[in-house]
């Protein structure tokens, strides 16, 4: 029996060292495996030496061809992508640093084959509290969020934690939504038809940040502009560096601060789906900044402190030198409401960085004052925002050079009959640098979060603006983010008794915006707790008409209390004091400007400001023939939701135009419009117009 057992062992033995020995075949290819590994989808893709740029994501530029590596951590975090102008070859289409109207809210999806491009869909909400998981999934499932683009999975990474896709199309492609041609620029008031030029672009710079990723692109076009079947320009072409720039939300948004049609700021609207109220309703966030208190017990004790982050806006170093320094003033002096709620160094201009080398203007992580040298006379100050919540992440201000012409024409006809300072061609910095000081602070507003109140002006009775002490107190008007401009009622002589003729730094509505939009609430535990105590404020302050809100008026004007670039309380009698001016003004055009303007262009666009000035003045006044006075109005404020214009007020606006009418001819001035072009009588066509009007 043992032998037999001995005899069986040695024959396994025999058999297990016979199936552990390869063949030499077999061995020869193990051996050519290890020396040639199985080439992987991600080594072939980046095989060639390429550029490579390393963030939040990792981006590849092989040959013209854009790739993003994008981790498992960031499918569906969400993010914005936005698009600025860095070059182009015609500012007439946009000007740099225009950026496109509304970044895409977008977020990453993927399944086992391809990875979604998707716009995040956040207009329907639910109760921040209180809401059931059924009703938030419900809600979730009807606003699905749509795919704007679908990539096949090139390659997984070395260790499978993120997946490659050719992007490509959304970065040397036309994209509606980021397109070069400018809602601002001069084509816009015409009719464009672009064609893109695939094999004219190509893909430029790529930047990798932790938070964003910049792609740089230059976009060839053809367009053709018309006007109605008029053909202007044909088949022109258009290059454009465009930077775009994708930049990660915080996954948990801002507070955000419930707003209503009361309060003159931009809001962010959202239609809440709630249990509690048997309706759905549409709710606003105030659009604004996430400014808080670095230390919040000292805050609390009443000390001003720093912001954890403040807002910071950087200044084009292209600026003309003499506007700088004007410009940094416009920005800081906003410190002085926010010191008044508490905060110092609230918000910052700064030079553009040198030694910074993530900086860069085009990127919608910088909020730029930008310079833009065509020849358009306005300024504007778009921002960005968190869709989900409002937060202003992203403003620009954009300056066209001809602000300074415009600014010469608003102090010219307004305010020469009483300044001897602006009776020229050339105005001295004195004046023309403070003026611009005015504009941008405007603009810097918008940037903040307000919309124009054009109600602002019209609480101050119109005598007062001929008043020293009260105009050196308040200006023109109680916000400068009114239409008010400068002080057309001061007569000549009222300078030199020391009348003031400019809106003020800040007026009293402008510090109550800042503290309603501002003012930290950090006892209130939700956003509809905030609005409880907000909400107060404005039923307390709406007694008083310097704190009401007059909405601007687009197509006509039905409230004369809200009307743009008018002044005091009774439109007839600033219209008086300002028909009087202008007519003094008109009398003097040559003797002032005619030793520096050789060509006459100077005077020709001083009368055709003053006669649009004129027509102003007369469409303030006609405005109170069957005007409403409107107010904003919410359960227990103490003020009309609307009341007409009183009879007697009416009539007297009927008899200024009536006046106007007999009296018009003093437009007609021989010794200016000598050496105009021929125009037969200004008087003659524009009676013709007001009687159309008043008829």
């Amino acid at each position: 029996m043992i032998r037999k057992l001995l005899v069986l062992l040695l024959c396994l033995t025999a058999v297990t060292a016979t199936a552990k020995k390869p063949k030499d075949s077999d061995s020869k290819k193990t051996e050519k495996s290890a020396e040639n590994p199985k080439e992987s989808a991600y080594d072939k893709l980046f095989k060639e030496k390429h550029t490579v740029a390393d963030g939040m994501f990792r981006l590849h530029d092989v040959k013209g061809k854009l790739y993003f590596e994008i981790p498992d951590s960031l499918f569906g975090r969400e993010m914005l992508l936005g698009s600025t102008i860095s070059e182009i070859s015609d500012n007439a289409a946009a000007t740099t640093g225009s950026k496109s109207g509304t970044p895409l809210h977008v977020v990453f999806t993927r399944d086992a084959r391809s990875v979604q491009l998707r716009t995040a869909n956040c207009e329907n909400i639910t109760d921040e509290t209180g809401a059931s998981q059924a009703l938030t999934a419900a809600v979730k499932r009807n606003t699905a969020n749509p795919i704007l683009r679908n990539y096949k999975i090139e390659a997984w990474n070395p260790d499978s934690t993120a997946v490659v896709v050719n992007v490509t199309d959304l970065f040397v492609a036309h994209v509606k939504e980021m397109s070069p041609f400018s809602d601002y620029g001069i084509y816009s008031s015409y009719t464009l038809k672009e064609t893109f030029q695939k094999e004219r672009s190509m893909l430029g710079e790529i930047k990798a940040f932790s938070d964003n990723v910049v792609v740089r692109s230059t976009l060839s076009y053809l367009f053709t502009i018309s006007r109605g079947t008029r053909t202007l320009l044909k088949d022109q072409p258009l290059t454009a560096v465009m930077t775009r720039s994708l930049v990660l939300l915080p996954r948990t948004p801002y507070r955000p601060r419930v707003t209503d049609s009361r309060m003159s700021v931009f809001p962010t609207g959202k239609v809440l789906f709630s249990e509690r109220e048997q309706r759905a309703k549409v709710v606003y966030f105030a659009n604004r900044w996430r400014l808080e208190p670095s230390d919040l017990e000292a805050w609390k004790r009443g000390e001003k402190v720093e912001p954890v982050q403040p807002i910071v806006f950087y200044v084009d170093d292209g600026f003309p030198e003499m506007w700088k320094k004007h410009i940094f003033e416009a920005v800081e002096q906003w410190n002085e409401p926010f010191e008044r709620i508490g905060f110092k160094r609230a918000i910052l201009a700064k030079p553009y960085p040198k030694d910074d080398p993530e900086f860069d203007p085009d990127n919608i992580k910088y909020s730029c004052i930008r310079y833009a040298p065509i020849p358009i006379s306005n300024a504007m100050g778009p921002s960005w925002v968190d869709p989900r919540s409002g937060e202003i992440l992203n403003a620009s201000v954009y300056v066209y050079h001809d602000i300074i012409k415009l600014l010469n024409n608003w102090l010219f006809v307004q305010t020469s009959q009483t300044d001897p300072r602006v009776r020229t061609a050339t105005m001295p910095e004195e004046v023309i640098g403070d003026g611009l000081r005015y504009v941008i602070s405007h603009e810097i507003g918008h940037c903040l979060g307000y919309m124009h109140n054009m109600g602002s002006s019209a609480v101050i009775p119109v005598d007062s603006l001929r008043s020293p002490s009260f105009t050196r107190q308040h200006g023109t008007t109680t916000s400068i983010m009114d239409y008010a401009r400068f002080n057309y009622v001061a007569q000549p002589g009222d300078y030199e008794r020391g009348v003031h003729l400019t809106p003020p730094r800040f007026g009293l509505y402008d510090y109550y915006a800042v503290k309603w939009l501002y003012t930290p609430l950090p006892d209130a535990p939700t956003a509809l707790d905030e609005y409880a105590v907000t909400s107060k404020w404005i039923t307390e302050a709406a007694a008083d008409s310097v704190y009401r809100f007059g909405k601007q008026q687009f197509s006509r004007t039905i409230d004369p209390h809200s009307q743009s670039e008018d002044l005091g309380d009774d439109a007839v009698k600033a219209s008086t004091y300002g028909v009087a001016n202008l007519k003094y003004i008109l009398e003097n055009l040559n003797a002032w400007i005619g030793p520096e303007d050789r060509d006459f262009s100077q005077r020709k666009a001083l009368y055709s400001e003053i006669m649009t000035q004129y027509v102003r003045y007369l469409n303030h006044v006609l405005a109170n023939g069957g005007g409403i006075y409107l107010a904003e109005k919410m359960e227990g404020d103490p003020v009309e939701a609307y009341r007409s214009v009183p009879r007697e007020q009416q009539r007297e606006a009927l008899q200024f135009c009536l006046r106007q009418l007999k009296e018009m001819t003093w437009l007609d001035n021989r010794e200016v419009l000598r050496n105009m072009p021929l125009m037969g009588s200004p008087s003659e066509t524009l009676s013709a117009s007001l009687i159309a009007v008043v008829v």
